[in-house]
């Protein structure tokens, strides 16, 4: 038995790992190795505890448990279940993850009983098949090696006799203009719609690419966070378009099949890579992006782990399938 963290035949390759080694091999063969940041922020905490509270409505709206759009009450309450199975998952958090936490809690009670409600016509038409459904589909390259592609879907659901694929993000700054022309091949988007048409036979009518997003308002140096949350509330009530967009992908046989070509070529350039078959660098155009540094660059640059955590599985958010 190989006593190798990472062996892809045995562990697989997920649409994340993908993405992450695009970016540049070296993040990637350190997340290979076990390591994972320590860091946190407002923006993560916020995605974790809004994509919780999704998954909860949806499901009890599946069951029937919930038979019209949650009220603020109700969010309350799934916003409370959510903050506990945190804690419970987190019993190490330091100061600034709880700083975060609690933000994002009131954040969330300020947001999603309107999301809900600006959605409330489209829940109605909305039959969900599947919820947070996860994948492990082989997957074989054109020299014959072995490997399984997984992931886990955010939702299936059918509607006017079509199924579609549900994907939500939590984001602060959005340019729809970008996300209209790059969502078509996004790699997230044609991989889990792949996934899919593997799964059930049928080519999905497409993607419904949810979409919340985080007030970009700052907190005055004299006001509460009370204070800030109900201003936020104030400003997503005012203006619910500005805060959830919907957007539609549609999808064609003929794209499956194309990806389907585009992922042989992706996998097999990794399989290459990861057997040292093909070379291996760092992409320093990287180190420093858009939102700060790499979280591994302290690595890179210092062989520093203190801001690091070893693994015990290669992909923890997968563990239970």
């Amino acid at each position: 038995m190989s006593t190798q963290f990472y062996v892809p035949s045995r562990d697989g390759i997920t649409q994340g790992l993908i993405g992450s080694w695009m970016e540049c091999k070296q993040k990637a063969r350190i997340f290979l190795q076990g390591y994972s940041s320590k860091y946190t922020s407002m923006a993560l905490t916020y995605g974790t505890i809004g994509h919780a509270v999704l998954e909860s409505v949806y499901q009890d709206i599946q069951s029937g448990a919930l038979s019209l759009f949650p009220l603020p009450e109700d969010i309350k309450h799934y916003i409370t279940h959510v903050e506990k199975l945190w804690r419970k998952e987190n019993p190490r958090a330091d100061k600034s993850a709880l700083e975060y936490l609690e933000h994002s809690l009131l954040l969330a009670e300020a947001t999603l009983p309107k999301y809900f409600e600006y959605w409330s016509k489209d829940l109605k038409k909305m039959k969900w098949l599947n919820l947070e459904q996860g994948f492990k589909i082989p997957f074989e390259t054109r020299d014959g090696r072995k490997v399984f592609i997984r992931g886990k879907m955010d939702g299936v659901f059918e509607m006017n006799k079509k199924t579609w694929l549900f994907e939500s993000k939590f984001k602060s700054q959005i340019v729809e203009a970008n996300l209209v022309d790059t969502l078509s091949y996004d790699l997230q988007v044609l991989l889990y719609s792949w996934a899919l048409y593997k799964l059930t036979g049928k080519v999905p009518a497409g993607v419904l690419y949810n979409i919340v997003r985080r007030s970009g308002m700052k907190q005055g140096a004299k006001e509460t966070v009370g204070q800030y949350i109900e201003r936020c509330k104030k400003d997503i009530e005012k203006r619910p378009e500005y805060y959830f967009l919907r957007l539609e992908i549609s999808l064609t046989k003929g794209d499956i099949v194309m990806f389907e070509e585009e992922l042989n070529d992706i996998v097999t350039d990794f399989l290459n890579w990861w057997e040292g078959k093909s070379g291996h660098y760092k992409n320093t155009g990287m180190c420093i992006g858009k939102y700060g540094q790499c979280r591994y660059l302290p690595i890179c640059s210092a062989n520093n782990y203190n801001a690091c955590a070893k693994r015990e599985k290669v992909f923890n958010e997968l563990e239970d399938m």
